[in-house]
């Protein structure tokens, strides 16, 4: 047997070694990074296979080319910076690494990779650079991304009007806006520490109450978890709002965002608008609506400490005087002066106020007496005495003034209306003075609101009729005209004269109503006695107008409508209204009873004598009859020396062209009286009672045959 025995120790270990470089080179070629070996010059020597499938060049193809060939051109030179700080060293450990694009084969197209460089020159198995590229495509993208977002947030938070501050849980600033320096006055210096102590130690002399603000800071970083939102108010009369809320990542509290919103505009918008909401624009007082609400409260203080108060309403006398003589300018003007003056007669705790037009009133709270006051009401008065110069003219500003104290169970409104119920009776007694209210004054006002809610009723059921007194002929002894006056079947209280109801339907709008309804009423009956002829063709009424009707300026219209419809002739229609009516507003009356006068309407001025003003005027009214006023016929025929006014408003009346009718008159004597003084018309109850329509047609039925006519009527209008 032969035997033969060979020493394969160094091929076996070339071929381990050939098995583990085999493996190796499969690593690097299969890894997901580029791994190049580049000279100590820049030159490729070899690289992995993965620069074919990450940017397409073969690996033999780059052999021996620059590495910077492979860089976009804008990025070679920062490549060939960080090959010449890895030539200085560059260990595994410590590599030098640089971002660049690197070219696709054959496209012009660039891909961000990271290049890690170890620098082995001195190692003689390799003698060069190791170079991995790493893709960061992905990386890039994100950063990108997250630059944007926080650029579009840098942008947003720069642009906002709020001023922005971002601390973390270790009290340090990590996030400000310049609108939050702005607002603050923060010196650079200060932001710049970073530290959010010294910025609230910065900001607390700014501020009217340093203490609260401090302590509400305390307390949100104490409670990581709360939000807040508040006010802060500055010695410099700025205000600001603050909101704070918590700064989370991932769900966990990391700091807390405080806002801080300038709102000091707003908050005097809203001042100024609180202010024109509760006072008067005229005059600065307090207007109705605080006056009512401090009235209430002052109520609520007075059950608890069981003190008392007072209210005074006032309202100026003939201030319509005033703005009809001198304009609604010098009216405002007045209105001014008055305020100032009352402001000056009350304490500080009271409070004055306009409730409307030329209406005050005053609260007086914590009075002692009564007489306290009594006094405050007879001070006011003594002061609006004094003239003060409205315009070019000196306007003493008398008023009236109400007064009434707190009663328990009275509520605010009802002490208002207990003043101006004061106010009222203050004026019915003269003017110029003060009343107190008295229990018998709400009960005025009680039986005034039944007898309005009566009338509405009595309009819609047809309780009112027109009744019809007659104005006679003295001379003829003949009925030549009626005058219409209103009655009202009350339910319960029988036939109402219209002194029982007329006043209170002219506090509203319901004389209108009546107005109409009795020139409706008494033209229809008069046309329909002249068709049965009944009566002269030219028979004539007399309907009185109320002062609201008179300056109406639908009365025209009304008038004239009514007459197309009952077919009545303007020339038999006689309008009474009275001195003060027609003194009201002097222009819309003249306007109105010239257009009636054009429309052939005659027109009466009713209880002549008795008002004011109206001699000054009287001939230039368009007046053609006046009626003198039944106090002046009373007493003719009781003496010769004592026969008063009534021969010379006769006389008066003849010299102005106008004809007189005589009212009231009782008696035989009187009609004999009035005959002799040249006064031929008259009415009364001695001539003919008001009677309804029935009763007056039977007299005219009864008086037919002996009725001379119309003549005496007619030379009389003449």
């Amino acid at each position: 047997m032969l035997l033969a025995i060979r020493d394969l120790t160094e091929r076996r270990r070339f071929e381990l070694v050939r098995d583990q470089e085999a493996g190796f080179r499969s690593l690097v070629q299969n890894a997901a990074a580029v791994t190049m070996l580049v000279s100590p010059d820049g030159l490729i020597e070899s690289a992995s296979g993965s620069l074919t499938r990450l940017l397409g060049h073969d690996p033999e193809l780059v052999e021996r080319r620059p590495l910077a060939d492979l860089a976009l051109e804008a990025d070679r030179s920062a490549l060939l910076g960080a090959l010449e700080r890895a030539s200085r060293g560059a260990s595994a450990a410590n590599p030098v690494t640089v971002e660049v694009r690197l070219l696709r084969a054959g496209r012009d197209e660039s891909i961000p990779f990271e290049l890690t460089i170890v620098n082995l020159v001195d190692d003689p198995t390799v003698g060069g650079f190791v170079v991995s590229a790493h893709d960061i495509s992905a990386r890039a993208l994100a950063e990108r991304e997250l630059r944007n977002a926080l650029s579009l947030l840098t942008a947003t938070l720069e642009s906002t009007a709020d001023g922005i501050l971002v601390v973390d849980t270790d009290g340090r600033i990590t996030s400000v806006n310049s609108r939050f320096a702005q607002m603050w006055h923060l010196p650079a210096s200060v932001l710049d520490s970073r530290d959010d102590g010294a910025a609230i130690a910065f900001v607390l002399d700014q501020l009217t109450d340093p203490e609260a603000f401090q302590a509400k800071v305390e307390e949100l970083y104490a409670l990581p978890e709360a939000e807040s939102h508040d006010t802060l108010e500055f010695k410099d009369g700025r205000v600001f709002e603050r909101y704070s809320k918590p700064q989370r990542v991932d769900g966990a509290v990391v700091g807390r965002v405080w806002s801080f919103r300038d709102v000091t505009e707003r908050k005097r918008l809203e001042q100024r608008l609180s202010h024109q909401a509760f006072h008067d624009a005229l005059t600065g007082l307090a207007n109705k609506a605080l006056f009512r609400d401090r009235l209430q409260h002052a109520l609520a203080r007075m059950d608890r400490s069981h003190g008392h108060l007072a209210v005074l309403f006032l309202d100026l006398d003939n201030f319509k005087t005033v703005n009809d003589s001198l304009g609604h300018s010098a009216g405002d003007d007045l209105l001014r002066s008055v305020a100032e003056l009352l402001v000056g007669c009350v304490r500080i705790a009271d409070t004055a106020a306009r409730l409307g037009g030329d209406e005050f009133a005053v609260l007086v709270e914590d009075i002692e007496t009564r007489a306290d006051a009594l006094a405050l009401a007879e001070r006011v008065l003594e002061v609006l005495r004094r003239p003060v110069r409205v315009g070019a003219k000196d306007v003493a500003a008398t008023a009236s003034i109400g007064i009434t104290f707190d009663v328990p169970g009275v509520s605010a409104d009802q002490l208002l209306s207990n003043a101006d119920l004061a106010m009222y009776r203050a004026k019915e007694r003269g003017k110029n003075r003060y009343e107190e209210f008295e229990d018998d004054m709400h009960d005025s006002v009680v039986a005034r609101l039944e007898i309005e809610a009566g009338l509405r009723r009595a309009l819609e059921r047809a309780e009112l009729s027109v009744f019809y007194q007659p104005i006679v002929d003295l001379g003829a002894d003949s009925v030549v005209g009626f005058e219409a006056l209103v009655r009202w079947m009350h339910p319960s209280r029988g036939l109402l004269t219209p002194g029982a109801f007329v006043p209170f339907a002219e506090e509203t709008d319901l004389i209108n109503a009546i107005d109409r309804f009795v020139l409706e009423q008494a033209c229809a009956t008069i046309r329909a006695w002249q068709r049965e002829r009944l009566g002269p063709p030219d028979l004539a009424i007399s309907v009185n107008l109320s002062s609201r009707k008179l300056v109406d300026a639908a009365l025209v219209g009304e008038v004239e409508g009514t007459l197309t419809d009952s077919g009545l002739a303007p020339s038999n229609l006689i309008l009474e209204v009275t001195e003060s009516a027609m003194m009201r507003d002097v222009d819309a009356a003249v306007r109105n009873l010239r257009a009636l006068k054009e429309l052939g309407v005659r027109v009466a001025l009713d209880d002549f004598g008795t008002g004011y003003s109206s001699l000054s005027h009287l001939d230039k009214l368009p007046i053609d009859i006046l009626k003198i006023d039944m106090s002046f016929v009373r007493t003719i025929d009781t003496s010769p020396e004592n026969v008063g006014l009534a021969p010379a408003i006769v006389q008066l009346a003849r010299t102005l062209g106008r004809t007189p009718i005589a009212e009231g008159v009782e008696r035989a004597t009187q009609a004999d009286r009035l005959r002799k003084l040249g006064c031929g018309l008259a009415q009364g109850f001695h001539l003919g009672m008001p009677q309804d329509e029935a009763a007056t047609e039977q007299l005219l039925r009864s008086r037919r045959s002996t009725q001379p006519g119309l003549a005496g009527w007619a030379h009389e209008m003449a």
